[in-house]
């Protein structure tokens, strides 16, 4: 902990707040002070200096204890009363608990105490058991006693009997022990059947316990297995009907696709036949137009050719007449040329024409109704 969070700490209490005040000082005074403890001088500053800070320490140890006082007491004080109200309590509780345990050794004193009648009615009835066979036991050697003892007194009594009467005696005596073992066995194996009867009967019981225990596990896992197979049923239903919902929304989905696909391709297809067709009668008729008008152009430019050639030849023999016509040499050809000039010229691009004078003459007129030029050949 560093010294700041120390001197944060002990703000908070207003008895420290003089240590706080002093340890500010202090340090001021003696923090990173070397004093030079070789000399006599040095040694006493710094005996001095620790004395001073230990008074401080020492004395903050002191209000420390006098501080912590009360709050110890009061501490002494909850754990005695604590202490003091906790018997009480268990002066209360422990009655109540001696009760509750009592009933308890009382029931468990009883359940032995049952247990050990039970047991000691068993080994009762097996000690029982046993002294009737016992009995039985007793009775059958006394029995084989006195017939042995009646056979040996007969025996005496009869020593000189025939072998007829012996084989008689021994044929008794060994149907006699037949009996006897055949009674002993009997009982061997009554007991033997009663203990395997009671065995038998514990086994049956555990068996149909266990039986019954495993019958319930597995009708509770038939139960839980058939409430999950319901659920997985549902859940496949559901699946299958969403799977199926899928599959029909695909197929209409493919289907309208498919539709709108065909409708679009035959659109297209018609759509491109008929741009053909538009197109080539379009095409056929820009042919058809593009020929006539070929032809037009053709047979106006052959016109234009033929006009211009014909004004060409009209400006030439003009141009002759009118700069050759008036001498001497050339007259006789101008006036042949004259009617030939006079004469209507279709297409005529010099702007001159025939006008009917007063006299019912014709006279070639400028395009202002002037006397052309030409006429001069008559002159």
């Amino acid at each position: 902990m560093t010294t700041e969070v120390v001197e944060k700490r002990t703000t908070e209490i207003a008895e420290y707040n003089p240590f706080v005040a002093a340890l500010a000082e202090l340090r001021q005074k003696y923090e990173g002070v070397l004093f030079d403890v070789t000399t006599k001088e040095g040694m006493g500053a710094a005996i001095k200096g620790r004395a001073e800070v230990r008074t401080y320490r020492l004395n903050l140890e002191k209000v420390r204890v006098k501080i912590k006082e009360p709050a110890l007491k009061r501490v002494q004080d909850v754990d005695r009363d604590a202490r003091g109200l906790r018997e009480a309590f268990e002066a209360l509780e422990t009655p109540i608990d001696d009760q509750i345990q009592a009933d308890a050794r009382r029931k468990k004193a009883e359940e032995e105490a049952k247990a050990k009648a039970e047991a000691d009615r068993i080994a009762a009835e097996e000690a029982a058991r046993k002294a009737t066979e016992a009995a039985v036991m007793a009775a059958q050697r006394a029995e084989i006693e006195r017939q042995q003892k009646e056979l040996a007194d007969r025996q005496h009594a009869q020593a000189a009997a025939d072998a007829a009467a012996r084989r008689v005696i021994e044929a008794e005596q060994r149907a006699a022990r037949d009996k006897i073992e055949a009674e002993q066995r009997a009982a061997r194996l009554a007991r033997e059947e009663a203990d395997r009867k009671a065995h038998a009967a514990r086994m049956e019981m555990e068996r149909r316990i266990q039986k019954e225990r495993e019958e319930s596990d597995a009708r509770i896992q038939a139960e839980r297995r058939e409430a999950q197979r319901l659920i997985d049923e549902q859940a496949a239903k559901v699946k299958a009907e969403q799977l199926a919902e899928a599959q029909r929304l695909r197929e209409a989905q493919d289907k309208v696709d498919a539709e709108r696909r065909a409708v679009e391709e035959a659109a297209r297809k018609e759509r491109m036949e008929a741009e053909g067709r538009a197109l080539a009668k379009a095409r056929a008729i820009e042919a058809d137009e593009k020929a006539k008008r070929d032809a037009a152009d053709a047979a106006e430019r052959e016109k234009r050719r033929l006009a211009a050639e014909l004004n060409d030849g009209w400006a030439m023999l003009a141009t002759f007449v009118r700069m050759y016509g008036k001498r001497d040499a050339f007259k006789a050809v101008a006036k042949a040329i004259g009617p030939f000039l006079r004469a209507p010229v279709e297409g005529s691009t010099t702007g001159q024409f025939w006008a009917r004078q007063s006299d019912g003459s014709n006279m070639l007129c400028n395009k202002d109704g002037t006397r052309s030029v030409f006429d001069d050949v008559d002159q």
